[in-house]
């Protein structure tokens, strides 16, 4: 068997794993690329794949870090922003992908950690408010 761990990941390994992650298994995806189920599930954490789509109407997480972030997945959020927001690693990708309702003190922990106003805050939320009525 060759080493699975060389082979890089290219742009058709990772359609073909946006393409089929909600097809297929984990280990049918690997045994199809010729990786290892880790080296797909660190690739499917990496590039924030999910399944979920999202189960929260609006995802007011995302819109806080739009306000700071021209993209939003170049932040990575390390050990001292989860001792300073006091949200942890498994809350916050929950947060993060919209799987669950951001609470009241966490959204204000965000606001305070990166630095934005309630009232920057309000008026992002208020603008997408009118942008997804106009969409209707």
């Amino acid at each position: 068997m060759a080493d699975k761990t060389l082979k890089h990941w290219t742009a058709a390994d990772e359609k073909y794993v946006r393409d089929n992650f909600q097809k297929k298994t984990i280990d049918d995806i690997a045994h199809d690329l010729g990786k290892s189920r880790m080296a797909v599930q660190l690739f499917i954490h990496r590039k924030r794949i999910t399944s979920s789509g999202g189960k929260v109407k609006r995802n007011i997480v995302q819109e806080i870090l739009k306000l700071k972030f021209t993209h939003i997945e170049d932040f990575q959020p390390n050990r001292n922003f989860y001792n300073e927001t006091k949200i942890g690693q498994r809350r916050w990708w929950q947060l993060y992908f919209g799987d669950k309702p951001i609470m009241q003190d966490e959204y204000l922990a965000l606001t305070r950690y990166f630095g934005i106003t309630l009232q920057e805050a309000f008026e992002a939320r208020q603008l997408n408010l009118f942008e997804e009525e106009g969409n209707d």
